[in-house]
């Protein structure tokens, strides 16, 4: 009993030890906190989710070029060069095109170094520079640049292009030196390929004046003008089967294709199309007619039509009696 006794005692005495040992040993009391307040700091706020960290902006960059030159707001809005279209063969006029029309300024710059033709491409990568940086200087080369460029025919369609967009650009400018324009992209094509008409010249591969359309013999021999925008001329087609054509004349890209017309064999007209690095739309038609073509009504005087289209596009495909022109001699 003695024994029992003192053991009581002993524990008893030992129990408050215990819980001052333990205490120790348990996480600072969160009591009489708010549910956002615990035993570190916390910057305030810190009751709403967190938010990941900013990244850069991911949105699409606006039509023209980012950077110093970059428009504020109501900028002047100008256009920059439509898609050509270009074709991944295309010879080197139109890579160059691709280049600058997508602001491959430098790229295009360093590309036409020592070529004959550079002028209006510098003039071009000129302007596409100061578009991006906004700086005067830039500008000022840009417009030396352009006052550099000899004229360019129509016939150089992208090139033509190129230089009437750089030296509106410039002009637009000067009328404001301090805004910042507002780079739209140019709209709908710059040279859309396109077949718009057919011409018969003489060997000389003149315009015979006088015919209302392309017409020739049943037996063949008559040389006809392929008129409207093409690059590369890969094939002909004949009712649109490939024909193997009888080319005149040498054959370069832009350059203006000429054939010999095959003979009749039975047939009225043949429906001409053609291929090219690129879809080309259009067709024309070439008309057999044994009969000759009268031209007694037209003025010897008369200048002959430059227009590339003889015929419209959308010429029937038969003959048709009813589009004959008159003979009936004006009074």
């Amino acid at each position: 009993m003695k024994c029992q006794s003192r053991s009581h005692l002993i524990g008893l005495a030992l129990v408050p030890v215990l819980m001052l040992g333990l205490s120790a040993c348990l996480p600072p009391s969160t009591e009489g906190l708010r549910p956002d307040q615990g035993s570190s700091p916390a910057s305030p706020g810190t009751s709403q989710p967190l938010q990941p960290t900013a990244a850069a902006p991911t949105a699409a960059q606006p039509a023209g070029p980012a950077g110093p030159g970059a428009p504020q707001a109501n900028a002047p809005v100008v256009q920059w060069l439509p898609i050509g279209p270009i074709g991944p063969n295309d010879p080197t006029s139109g890579q160059r095109y691709l280049l600058l029309q997508q602001f491959q300024c430098d790229a295009l710059a360093q590309s036409v170094e020592g070529a004959e033709d550079a002028a209006v491409w510098q003039a071009g990568a000129a302007v596409c520079q100061a578009l991006q940086s906004g700086s005067q200087q830039d500008w000022q080369r840009a417009s030396n640049a352009v006052g550099a460029t000899p004229q360019i025919p129509q016939s150089k369609c992208l090139e033509f292009r190129v230089a009437v967009t750089a030296a509106s650009l410039v002009a637009q400018h000067r009328s404001n030196p301090q805004a910042s324009l507002n780079v739209q992209p140019g709209q709908g094509q710059a040279c859309p390929r396109q077949l718009v008409g057919l011409t018969v010249v003489d060997k000389d591969l003149r315009p015979v004046p006088g015919a209302a359309r392309a017409t020739g013999p049943s037996t063949g021999g008559t040389i006809v003008r392929l008129d409207g925008y093409y690059v590369r001329v890969a094939e002909v087609l004949f009712d649109g089967v490939p024909a193997d054509v009888d080319f005149v004349g040498d054959r370069q890209d832009y350059g203006t294709v000429y054939l010999r017309m095959p003979p009749a064999n039975g047939r009225d007209s043949v429906r001409i199309s053609i291929t090219d690095t690129v879809d080309v739309a259009g067709t024309v038609t070439f008309f057999y007619d044994d009969s000759g073509v009268s031209t007694s009504t037209q003025p010897p005087s008369a200048p002959t039509p430059t227009a590339p289209a003889t015929q419209p596009p959308d010429v029937p495909t038969a003959p048709v009696t009813s589009v004959e022109p008159s003979t009936t001699a004006a009074p």
